[in-house]
């Protein structure tokens, strides 16, 4: 079976354990009419998605306990994973504007909406955002109760590491996404090739995406299915040192998508990143190998919503001509350094087979 069937095997079982987690604590929390919206704009983000920080548990634990992952069953920590991500793009949306997610409207435009068509005094922006703001944090709630659930199936050592861990995933995102706004507000002078570079912008992808999306998930998930802390701690490193760099191509994947990507695919529109001045190694790339008329058209795009669909065009040749090939060059550098790791670990051929095949999957040009 290859890694894909076993995935579209285990994604029924996690969507259902992500749904039930989620409603339980709508039931416990007191939802009722008077909050109908709410729950239904909490239920909303988690009924879309690849589901895939949940998939990289099922594979953490299938190494640890060597167990084919097709039989891995792991529904508190699969629901805490994709509820944590659910909150963690809630407020994500907020931060960047954004209006849509997947082709529908996201939280904070959804409240803001309802505000509006309900009459309600005050802004109904403002209500959005700060709706939504509760809306996440419900989210993180739901995702911390099933974590803890499934902590209170391990020993005390493994569940004092497991601990740790979720905890640390979710402080080394708030770190990463403080890097990136802040990056945001940098100024970009068009004369300067230095004003942005890609060791910052590696740094914000490995903090905010890298580890979060892929090797903290794994690692979770190898604390499950190791017999003793020792082994899950061996097998940690050793993820960590394959999982880092292709976490980082699989981020400068979807940084590529975030300008040349099929909005019907992304689920956004074309060259949102663009609009949004994400300072992405992609952008860096092409900032350093720009002119000084280039990055100037560049300015007229990044960070500016409002930006004419002939310059966010512009603006796309641009990182086009200068910034897709190296950037591409650097995607095959990370991969090729995942690969040097795994072939100077201890795994054995299954595993390794089971790792490439991962790797593919993760780094592949989806649209």
């Amino acid at each position: 079976m290859t890694l894909s069937d076993s995935f579209a095997t285990l994604r029924p079982h996690i969507d259902e354990a992500t749904a039930s987690s989620l409603a339980r604590l709508l039931v416990r929390a007191g939802a009722s009419s008077r909050s109908e919206e709410f729950s239904e704009v909490v239920l909303a983000p988690v009924r879309g998605g690849k589901r895939f920080r949940a998939l990289m548990a099922h594979i953490g634990y299938s190494l640890g306990a060597a167990t084919p992952l097709e039989d891995v069953s792991l529904p508190h920590l699969g629901a805490a994973l994709e509820l944590y991500q659910a909150s963690a793009l809630v407020h994500d949306d907020i931060i960047d504007k954004a209006d849509e997610r997947r082709g529908i409207p996201t939280p904070h435009r959804n409240l803001a909406n309802h505000h509006a068509s309900k009459s309600w005094i005050g802004s109904s922006t403002d209500f959005g955002a700060h709706a939504a703001i509760l809306v996440g944090d419900f989210l993180f709630s739901a995702a911390t109760a099933a974590a803890d659930e499934q902590a209170l199936r391990l020993d005390e050592e493994r569940a004092r590491a497991f601990a740790r861990r979720f905890a640390d995933m979710h402080a080394e995102v708030a770190l990463g996404q403080y890097l990136d706004i802040a990056a945001e507000q940098t100024p970009l002078d068009p004369e300067r090739t230095d004003a942005l570079n890609v060791s910052d912008a590696l740094e914000v992808a490995l903090h905010k995406s890298a580890h979060y999306s892929v090797v903290h998930p794994a690692i979770l998930g190898a604390i499950c299915g190791v017999s003793t802390l020792d082994d899950g701690e061996t097998l940690a490193r050793s993820l960590e040192e394959i999982l880092t760099p292709w976490g980082l191509a699989f981020q400068l994947r979807d940084d590529d998508l975030g300008v040349f990507g099929d909005p019907a695919v992304t689920g956004k529109p074309a060259g949102d990143d663009l609009r949004e001045g994400k300072r992405t190694v992609l952008l860096a790339l092409t900032w350093e190998a720009s002119s000084p008329a280039e990055r100037s058209a560049l300015t007229e795009v990044l960070g500016v919503a409002e930006a004419s669909p002939e310059r966010l065009s512009a603006a796309t040749r641009i990182v086009e001509a200068n910034g897709r090939a190296p950037h591409e060059a650097e995607i095959a550098r990370l991969v090729a350094d995942g690969h040097a790791a795994l072939e100077a670990s201890s795994f054995d051929d299954d595993a390794r087979a089971m790792l490439r095949e991962l790797c593919a999957i993760l780094t592949a040009r989806r649209a």
